[in-house]
């Protein structure tokens, strides 16, 4: 008897969460670009819940795209902001961080390759890398296609994650593999982390 009830209460979840899906997607195409957009500019929630709502919403390959697009362009534009109040007193006291000046001073010395390491990480925090970008020598090309590639693969690796999210109910054992995996990116996402912003002290 609990059994059934067990999973006709699954099966009710399932459908409102199936509800929710539809009602965002009946929004259409822009709406899911705003979310990520507005995501990237304010990271009040983890990327993870906005990529996998838009991917449930339109599908895998136009999720992607479109999340794709939304983070890219709101990523570049806070680059952008950035670029231009460069020499404002929030931007100055960003500069005197630790982690800040250290980061700089890295980037400034091993060029685009750890800007593009760090991107590829779904858990790095892109806020401090996009500060830190603005701050540095790279160009503003570079930093566009570097942007462009390692946050494709940032969001794909999100995304295969996020299409597993309804496996919690349906099949418990692969959504806690999913956590597992999840739990690993972001741990090696921190040791890379640590290593790029720990490795840059200057002599």
């Amino acid at each position: 008897m609990s059994d059934i009830i067990y999973r006709r209460d699954r099966s009710l979840m399932l459908q409102q969460i199936e509800q929710w899906f539809d009602a965002f997607r009946d929004l259409g195409y822009l709406a899911g670009f705003l979310l990520l957009y507005l995501r990237a500019m304010v990271p009040i929630l983890p990327l993870f819940l906005y990529i996998t709502v838009v991917i449930h919403a339109y599908g895998f390959t136009v999720g992607i795209i479109i999340s794709w697009l939304g983070i890219v362009a709101g990523t570049f534009t806070v680059y952008l902001i950035c670029k231009r109040f460069i020499h404002s007193k929030f931007m100055l006291k960003i500069q005197q961080r630790t982690a800040v000046k250290r980061l700089i001073h890295f980037i400034d010395r091993q060029g685009l390759v750890p800007i593009f390491i760090l991107l590829c990480f779904p858990f790095t925090p892109t806020t401090l890398v996009n500060f830190v970008a603005s701050l540095s020598h790279i160009k503003t090309k570079y930093y566009f296609i570097i942007l462009l590639i390692s946050k494709l693969i940032s969001i794909l690796l999100l995304g295969m994650m996020g299409t597993g999210i309804t496996t919690l109910f349906t099949h418990p054992i692969r959504g806690i593999l999913l956590i597992l995996v999840t739990v690993v990116l972001w741990i090696v996402g921190k040791q890379v982390e640590k290593y790029f912003m720990g490795q840059s002290k200057e002599k």
